[in-house]
């Protein structure tokens, strides 16, 4: 019978088995943490990019800021929303911009436009009050007299009337001009604030004849005539007269003001479903870069500036009045051999409604009471 038995080989054996085991263990420990923190940073890794795309564009240094990527799991379509929402707060933020630019601009040209006619006009009232205030002092007395002398030679009453008269004559032209820069403003706060129009049936040829009709009354050196408006007939469009009467004499006037000798003309032309009316001149014209901007607010072409009235709103306006009509306005110019507008109007193809005509009905006899 065996007592006892020698087991050092079994220790030496175990104790080689721990130490690999620890060892072993360690070394997965280390590994799995690290492959932890690669897979954490990578999976986090598109969320920092959007913390740093929203921090960017918080700082407002710059909104065409995207986040990176195309995957399509959860955190792409995430990053695809995301950039989505930028494109819009983007093209939503550029379009405030230019719109803010734009609104003080036409605050800056508004003020700039009124404020030449009210200084005329106080200057002729401040000239009026000292012209007439002299000649109070002067039929006072000897001694006011004798100093209105001693400074200058004293104005007739003839003359003062004559100046008054110009002075007079100056404020109702910066009046007029006033009311109507005021009445283009509105116009243009109108078309600001979403105004939409009445729209009815249009017969485009008795409207263009009486334009034409009107037109011959206003001032003028240069010769209005009237073309062919034989392309109208019968032709209807979806509009309100007010306003396209307003959008002919725009071109029209535009094309006396800036045709000191020549003609002017009105005539028409049809194309498909389409139908044009032409207002040409042979005035002073535009270069092809002026072209682009003649439908800006207050623009106004730099060889006519200070040589010709007006506001430069014009033909803002019949942009606008077109535009609310659907209609296009092509311009063909060149400098020194005059302009040509053309408005292009849909024409309406819808019939007219019918009344219906009430036949009369015979109204019974009543019977004859008796009595």
């Amino acid at each position: 019978m065996q007592i006892a038995a020698y087991t050092y080989k079994e220790e030496t054996l175990f104790s080689q088995l721990r130490t690999i085991l620890l060892l072993t263990g360690a070394a997965g420990l280390l590994v799995a943490f690290l492959l932890g923190l690669f897979l954490s940073r990578k999976a986090l890794r598109p969320i920092e990019q959007v913390t740093e795309a929203a921090e960017r564009i918080q700082s407002g240094v710059d909104l065409s800021i995207r986040i990176p990527g195309n995957s399509q799991d959860e955190i792409g379509r995430l990053r695809s929303t995301l950039n989505h929402m930028l494109e819009r707060i983007e093209r939503a933020y550029n379009g405030l911009e230019e719109t803010n630019i734009a609104q003080r601009r036409f605050v800056s040209d508004a003020s700039h436009e009124l404020r030449t006619p009210l200084t005329t006009i106080r200057g002729n009232v401040d000239f009026l009050e000292k012209i007439w205030a002299d000649s109070g002092r002067q039929s006072g007395g000897a001694e006011d007299a004798e100093s209105a002398g001693a400074s200058g030679r004293a104005l007739t009453i003839a003359e003062r009337e004559s100046m008054s008269k110009e002075a007079i004559h100056d404020i109702a032209d910066e009046a007029r001009r006033m009311s109507r820069l005021v009445n283009d403003l509105l116009s243009l706060a109108r078309a600001d604030a979403g105004y939409v129009m009445d729209m009815e049936r249009v017969e485009l040829k008795s409207l263009a004849e009486e334009a034409a009709r009107r037109a011959a009354f206003l001032p003028r050196t240069a010769e209005w005539k009237l073309g062919s408006l034989d392309a109208l007939d019968g032709v209807w469009v979806k509009g309100n007269r007010d306003y396209l009467l307003q959008l002919l004499f725009i071109f029209i006037e535009n094309g006396f003001k800036y045709t000191p000798s020549g003609e002017v003309r009105l005539e028409s032309v049809r194309a498909d479903d389409k139908v044009g009316l032409i207002v040409s001149d042979t005035g002073i014209g535009m270069s092809r870069e002026e072209v682009p901007h003649i439908f800006d607010r207050f623009y106004r072409v730099d060889v006519s500036r200070g040589q010709t009235p007006g506001t430069g709103l014009g033909l803002s306006i019949a942009k606008w009045i077109a535009d609310m009509h659907n209609a296009s306005l092509e311009v063909r110019t060149k400098l020194g051999e005059g302009s040509r507008f053309i408005v292009w109007l849909p024409i309406d193809f819808s019939e007219p409604p019918e009344c219906d005509i009430i036949e009369g009905t015979v109204r019974p006899e009543l019977p004859n009471r008796e009595t």
